[in-house]
This record gives C-alpha cells, structure tokens and sequence, in this order.
C-alpha cells in the first residue's frame, strides 16, 4: 500500500510576527496552494490516499473563510484525505469538526475528506481501498494527560492479519517533538504533554506509525516518522533540519516501510550569520545575500545575524542594504551586534568643519564619550552615524 503522509498544515496560521499584512496573507495562501501540490505528488506516485496526522487548522475554531478554502483545497486532491485532530485544533469541545458549517463544506467541496474523531479502527475497504487498517489516535484536548496510543495496547489485529497496519498520531516522542524545539520564534508555544511512548506499542504488529507535531522531517525509528509541515513555517532549528516536505509511504504487512520524501513547499526560509572584520565585508554581504534571494521578491524570510565592526559610512550602507532587502523579503528578522567605529578621517570631517561649528562641537561631545560606558559608547556611536549620514546628504 502506498500513501502519502503529512502533518501540521496549520491553515489559518496568522505569522504575527510578519509586519506586513500583505505579506501575512502571502505566507497564508502558499500553505493552502501547497496542498495542490501535495495532491500532485499523490497522483505522480500513484498514492491510494493521503494521511494527515493533526493540526490541519491552526485552532480549533478556525474562520468560515479558512474552512472553505481548506475543503476547496482538499477537494481538488481528488483522492481521499484522512485526518486527525491534533493539539493545535483538538477533537474537544467547541471544535469546528462537529458544526454544521464545517459539516456542509466538507459535503459539497470536500466528499473525499475523512476526520477520524475517535480511537478506533478505520478500515480502508469503507472508502473503497483494497485493504489495510487506519488506527487514529486523535488529540480531544490541547494538552492530553495520557497517551493517545494507549488503547492500541489492547487491540485485537486478527481481522487484518496480512493487510497494513498504519498508525496516525500527533504528540511528542521519547523526549523528541514539540516543546523540545527549542525555538523562540515559535507563535504557539508547545505545551509538555500528549507523550507518545512507541515502545508500548505491539511489537510486530504495527507496519508504519505517521507522526505529527514537530514540524521537521524526523525518522524516529524503523517504522516510524515525522513528516514535518508540507511548506515550511518556521527559520531552520539546525544545519540537519529539514521542512517543506510530504513522506512518500510504501506499507506491508510484517515488513520494514519503504519511505522517502518529496519536496512540495515554496517559501524560503533562510539563515545567515555574517561578521564585518572591515568595511570591505559589507560589499561580501550583499553579494551573498544576492545570491541567496536571487531575482525573487515576497517568497523568502531571512533571519540574518550580523557582528563586528563598519564604519560611519558603511554603517550607512549596511542600513539602505538591509531596507532593500526587507522590502523584497516577506520577513527579515535581524539580530544586528554590529558596532560602528568611525574612522580618523570621519571623526575629522565631524569634528573640524569650521562652517558649521555647531554640528563640530556635537561631533567633538560624541567623540569622547565614545570612551564611556558599553550603553553610553553605543548611543554615542549611533548619533555619530546619524550625524555623519545628515552632513554627507547634505
């Protein structure tokens, strides 16, 4: 059997931490066309259906306008799409997958689309596959003071004793997934709860677990995965980290998964470390920056982080660069520790201009307290670069 396996699509997703609100609306719509392109990769690798193990909704109460467009968006697949509620829009109450709206849409845009509220098995012969058994473990709350996999300990397997046993969950692993992220950029905060302890499972008895919850691709062990977000909503957490995917799934009965991915995301996120040891370093940023982002405009985030030391006049450089790139970026997050030290022929033009003795003896007061105190000094520095940006303008 094979499928497709995703997780943490997160429709609704509000990128608060994009200024832009056009930019936010950007980033909201590539999540959806990804799913177009998930159902392309289905149809090329001749997928039986697709499994989404949580989060499709960013909340549990997502808009009317995001519920449609995801059924429009699942409807297209054109083949059938399971899914389990996971923390983000838990099977709890006041959740959308028992209103009626949500209902409705899902009836006259999305007929192909299954939502596994409860722990039990769902036999892929209900919708007209060949074989094999989904087992969901949904999420029915935010944070699940147990593990959604236990009742799986108890299962009797006999009615499919040579067709695939795959199960779906959403939860952190061994200590692996979710609040272990370590990432402070995250706008939804894990919580340290819905534990998944694969090691209770029946041994032999599972062909494939697809996980959801940690947004990189993660094998954990043989038999099972995360899938991570089929387009990228977060910068790199390491070098080895890995997003923007769906995992390509062939399952046997008694046997090891056969499993590779795809790449279906669009969005670059990138991050860039970049020191000034002197002035010539700032004409390097800009040419690796031109070779990251390319010709492309409102299709990448970059978190660049910057140190040493620049001129006044690089200073003033570096910040009509960073202007242009971040009008070309859907974001630039900067992390900026780089110092400006005015070199002896700067501090001349500000301190010696005999037509402007005003803006002399600002420049001369700048000038020594420069030797002041690391807060001091840095205010010092500023001014000085402001005041050398006015007096070369004008």
């Amino acid at each position: 059997m094979r499928f497709l396996h995703t997780a943490d699509w997160q429709l609704g997703k509000p990128y608060a931490r994009v200024a832009d609100p056009d930019k936010r609306a950007q980033l909201r719509r590539e999540r959806l066309s990804a799913i177009g392109r998930l159902g392309v990769v289905a149809q090329q690798q001749g997928a039986a259906f697709i499994a989404v193990a949580g989060d499709l909704f960013d909340t549990h109460q997502p808009t009317k306008a995001d519920v449609s467009a995801a059924c429009s968006a699942i409807g297209g697949v054109r083949l059938p799409v399971l899914v389990i509620p996971g923390n983000h829009d838990h099977g709890g109450a006041g959740s959308c997958w028992n209103e009626s709206y949500f209902l409705k849409e899902v009836q006259q845009l999305a007929p192909n689309l299954t939502v596994l509220l409860e722990r039990q098995p769902f036999d892929l012969t209900s919708i007209g596959l060949p074989g094999g058994v989904v087992l969901p473990c949904p999420l029915l709350r935010k944070a699940e003071p147990v593990d959604p996999t236990a009742w799986l300990r108890q299962l009797d397997f006999s009615p499919w004793s040579d067709q695939p046993r795959i199960v779906l969950a959403h939860g952190s692993v061994h200590g692996f997934g979710g609040e272990d992220s370590g990432d402070t950029d995250d706008e939804n905060p894990p919580v340290p709860t819905n534990r998944i302890d694969l090691s209770a499972l029946p041994t032999g008895e599972i062909d494939y677990v697809a996980l959801g919850d940690w947004h990189g691709l993660k094998q954990v062990s043989g038999r099972a995965w995360y899938s991570g977000c089929h387009e990228m909503d977060r910068f790199p957490r390491a070098a080895d980290y890995r997003s923007g995917q769906v995992l390509v799934v062939d399952a046997n009965r008694g046997l090891q998964p056969e499993v590779f991915d795809i790449r279906t995301g669009a969005i670059g996120w990138h991050q860039l470390q970049h020191r000034f040891n002197s002035d010539a370093d700032l004409d390097r940023l800009e040419q690796i920056l031109r070779d990251l982002i390319g010709p492309r405009s409102q299709e990448d985030l970059l978190l660049l982080e910057l140190d040493g030391s620049l001129s006044l006049a690089a200073a003033a450089r570096l910040q009509d660069l960073l202007q242009r790139f971040e009008a070309r970026l859907l974001r630039l997050k900067l992390r900026d520790r780089t110092s400006v030290a005015p070199d002896a022929v700067e501090l001349r033009l500000l301190t010696e201009r005999a037509g402007d003795p005003l803006v002399a003896r600002v420049a001369q007061r700048l000038q020594q307290q420069l030797e002041l105190g690391e807060e001091e000094g840095e205010l010092a520095r500023m001014a000085l670069r402001e005041l050398h940006r006015a007096c070369v303008s004008n």
